[in-house]
């Protein structure tokens, strides 16, 4: 891979620090030790290294965190760690992330997953492997992880990322404005209802805010997913249109548009697509930087939308709200009946989020990224400047690992680091000291092993570079072939059968016969 010139790099970045740039393309020093204590050398440099932040679950506002990044890398140095952070936002995450590897740049870190680049990532070389790194640099890293959890997240031998666990599952419903549910004098949505449960509120907004959009259904964020969660997330490449039913029983697949707990959500968001419940997008969304939550719900454009646990994070969606509008209160409700005990649904040990590490980077950079998490691991106090920002100026800390906000701190723009982005597990996350008790009631449900079932061939990886020409022919058409069935702007069955002519047309039978191939012969293989 060729290297790009450090203007290259700012240009292609799109951000407007210079010097932080340039830091992040500086030659790095010596690898720092794993820990240590005393005053750092005075004639050896720290070790920059660079995190490219995800698009998500942290504030996109150098002026939120550089002042976070600042004194972590003062508090680092204080104790003896010769290691300075730098972190990077960058502008079109979805296209310029990928172009930093393959250009040769030799930023450290980043947040990524196997339902965004990871496996791509990883299958063309460009992720370092840091199980050594770990076992050198990382002990007290390990042990964070749990060793349950490191050893379940190994890919062909390797481990291409720092797992970041801490719910076992997690429920999926709506985000709503509960503040219009109680105005409107609408029936509340329930667990045991399901999707159906929602209607009351929809149609009261569309009766008395008919400005407003009663419920965002946006192909990235579709209500079609999120139906009884015993299905497992289609092992292989995403966006090929196959999928399994029931990970507890057989692990056979079938075409995504027959699975039919899909097909009846996508018949009900048709119904609501013909009742002017949901917005009518005209076209298909290409990319994945659509928000509902961003874009929707927090300027008041919307009335509610598809969320993960929507049962616990209403609580920092009403926060973020409320700075531009005091009197929304957000409510969240699981509409899959997992929460009422319909359906044990599937937990996971292999996790969907990382912090993998770039192969490009020099290998003092690599070691002293490791060092860095290892550090955070070693204590509270690190971990709680690297979620929560400082005390006193992003939040207050209060007794038993909770948290109280600082008055007049607009949460917006506010530093917090959500764990699943954090390369830190979620349990050292320090809770709202005023966490309603629905919210702590989701907590418990999301970490406790009994509430769910697990596969038992989660460790199944496909060979994907062996279905690569297959799969991208599928990636290519895949969310063309989708939009009418997720979003309900299409009939069901005239959807379906546009979404099955497209993907069969672009090898979807040839594709699952292959993978169908590599999962038996794994679990042949695996039977004990």
């Amino acid at each position: 891979m060729n290297k790009v010139s450090r203007r290259e790099m700012l240009k292609l970045m799109g951000v407007s620090s210079v010097g932080l740039a340039l830091a992040a393309c500086a030659p790095a020093g010596s690898a720092p030790a794993a820990g240590g204590s005393g005053a750092s050398s005075a004639t050896k440099a720290p070790v920059t290294i660079t995190m490219i932040e995800s698009w998500f679950g942290v504030p996109q506002y150098p002026e939120s965190i550089d002042p976070v990044t600042t004194a972590i890398s003062k508090k680092m140095k204080d104790e003896g760690l010769d290691i300075e952070l730098k972190s990077l936002i960058l502008a079109d995450h979805d296209t310029k992330y990928p172009a930093l590897y393959a250009s040769g740049s030799d930023f450290t870190m980043a947040f990524d997953a196997p339902w965004n680049k990871m496996n791509s990532l990883r299958d063309q070389g460009a992720l370092a492997t840091i199980e050594g790194l770990i076992d050198t640099k990382g002990p007290k890293l390990k042990e964070e992880i749990t060793e349950k959890i490191y050893n379940v997240n190994f890919t062909k031998g390797h481990l291409y990322g720092i797992p970041t666990a801490f719910y076992y599952g997690g429920t999926g419903g709506a985000l709503y404005r509960e503040d219009l549910l109680d105005k409107y004098g609408a029936d509340k949505p329930t667990s045991e209802g399901g999707w159906p449960s929602l209607e009351s509120f929809l149609a009261a907004v569309q009766k008395n805010a008919p400005d407003m959009i009663p419920f965002v259904n946006v192909p990235t964020q579709s209500i079609v997913s999120y139906g009884p969660r015993l299905r497992a997330l289609a092992p292989g490449v995403p966006k090929t249109g196959v999928v399994i039913p029931d990970a507890t029983s057989d692990w056979k697949l079938i075409d995504e548009e027959e699975f039919a707990a899909e097909v009846e959500l996508a018949k009900l968001v048709r119904t609501w697509w013909e009742k002017g419940y949901i917005n009518k997008t005209d076209v298909p969304f290409s990319g994945t930087s659509q928000n509902s939550e961003v874009d929707y719900i927090l300027p008041g454009k919307a009335a509610a939308c598809v969320e993960n646990e929507p049962e616990y994070k209403h609580v920092d969606y009403t926060k973020q709200m409320k700075s531009s509008n005091p009197d929304a209160v957000l409510g969240g409700v699981d509409l899959t009946g997992m929460r009422a005990g319909k359906v044990k649904p599937m937990g996971a040990l292999k996790q969907w989020n990382f912090i993998v590490f770039n192969v490009n980077a020099p290998k003092a950079q690599q070691e002293a990224g490791i060092a860095y998490f290892n550090w955070l691991a070693g204590s509270q106090d690190n971990m709680d400047l690297w979620l929560m920002g400082i005390d006193g100026v992003n939040y207050k800390k209060e007794a038993d690992l909770k948290f109280s906000e600082i008055a007049g701190v607009d949460a917006a723009r506010n530093y917090r680091r959500q764990w699943y982005v954090s390369g830190i597990s979620g349990r050292y996350q320090r809770q709202p000291a005023d966490l309603p008790q629905d919210a702590l009631d989701a907590l418990k449900f999301f970490t406790t092993e009994d509430n769910w079932v697990f596969n038992p061939y989660e460790s199944f990886e496909a060979d994907t570079k062996a279905l690569e020409v297959d799969s991208s022919k599928l990636n290519g058409i895949y969310d063309e072939a989708v939009h009418g069935f997720m979003s309900g702007q299409v009939a069901t069955d005239e959807a379906i059968a546009s979404m099955k002519k497209q993907l069969d047309d672009a090898g979807r039978q040839t594709y699952k016969e292959k993978l169908q191939k590599q999962l038996d012969d794994y679990i042949a293989s695996h039977k004990a």
